[in-house]
C-alpha cells in the first residue's frame, strides 16, 4: 500500500530531478514567487521515493515579458465571387501575463507503470492548485506543453515560421539562456498577425499539437480542469493549457 505526500524541494533531490527536467529547466531552489514541489511515494516496505516536481510561478510576466501565439482566424469572403475562405491565424502578444504557471513538469518513468506515474502526477497537480485556490480574485493557471518533433529531432512549427527571423539553433539557444531565451527571440518575430496558410503543410498541422511523450502529463491535466486554450508556445507550436481558479 502506498502513501502520497507533497512537499517543497530540498537541495538533495536535485540531483535525481535533473534526470526528468529538459536542459532548460530552473535548478533554483526558491525564487520570489515561486514554489518547486516534490511527489514522494512511502511504501510498507521501502524507502520513501521521489516521483514528480513541479515549479508553480505566480503572476508570470510582470517583470519580464512573456509572449505567446494567439490562434485565431480571419474570413476572406466575397460574395459576388462567390468565395468564403475562413483562415486559421498567429498573432503574438502577451494575453497570459499575470497568470499563474506550472512548470518544470517531470516524473519518474522507471519501473512504474501508467497508473502509478498518473497517480503522482495526480498529486502534485492537486497540491499545487490548492495553494492557488482561495484568493479573492478568479486567477488563471497555465501549463505549456512541448511541441512535434520530427524523427530528426527539429521542430516542424520552428522550422515553418521562427528560423526564418532567427536562424540560429534553438536547442544551442536554450542551453545557453534556458527557458528566457524564447522571450529574447520573441523580439524578432513579427508583430503582424501570420496567416497559417503561408506555412508549410508539417508546420501547420504542428500548431497546438503536443508531444507524444506527455499524453499522460495531458490526461491528469484535463482531469485536474485544465484544456487547451486559444494560445501556443512561441518556439514549438505546442498547447498552452489552462483553466480559472477561484
Amino acid at each position: 500500500m502506498s502513501q502520497w505526500s507533497v512537499r517543497p524541494v530540498q537541495a538533495a533531490d536535485i540531483e535525481l530531478l535533473t534526470r526528468w527536467l529538459p536542459p532548460t529547466a530552473s535548478l533554483t531552489l526558491a525564487a520570489p514567487a515561486e514554489q518547486w514541489l516534490v511527489t514522494e511515494q512511502q511504501s510498507d516496505d521501502g524507502p520513501s521515493q521521489l516521483r514528480a516536481c513541479l515549479r508553480l510561478r505566480q503572476a508570470i510576466g510582470l517583470e519580464a515579458p512573456r509572449h505567446w501565439y494567439h490562434v485565431g482566424s480571419v474570413v476572406h469572403a466575397s460574395r459576388a465571387l462567390q468565395m468564403f475562405h475562413r483562415q486559421t491565424t498567429l498573432l503574438l502578444g502577451s494575453d497570459l501575463t499575470g497568470s499563474s504557471e506550472l512548470a518544470d513538469i517531470g516524473w519518474s518513468r522507471e519501473g512504474l507503470d501508467d497508473e502509478l506515474q498518473g497517480q503522482a502526477l495526480q498529486q502534485l497537480l492537486s497540491a499545487a492548485l490548492r495553494l492557488l485556490a482561495g484568493h479573492d480574485d478568479a486567477q488563471r493557471v497555465i501549463v505549456e506543453l512541448p511541441g512535434r518533433r520530427d524523427a530528426q529531432g527539429l521542430s516542424p512549427f520552428w522550422q515553418g515560421l521562427g528560423r526564418h527571423f532567427y536562424s540560429g539553433d534553438p536547442q544551442v539557444a536554450a542551453q545557453r539562456f534556458g527557458a528566457q531565451w524564447r522571450e529574447l527571440v520573441a523580439g524578432l518575430l513579427p508583430r503582424q498577425p501570420v496567416h497559417a496558410s503561408f506555412l508549410p503543410a508539417d508546420a501547420q498541422a504542428a500548431i497546438g499539437q503536443s508531444a507524444p511523450e506527455v499524453e499522460l502529463l495531458k490526461a491528469q491535466l484535463q482531469l485536474a480542469g485544465l484544456h487547451a486554450g486559444e494560445h501556443i508556445t512561441i518556439d514549438e507550436g505546442g498547447p498552452v493549457y489552462e483553466r480559472v481558479i477561484s
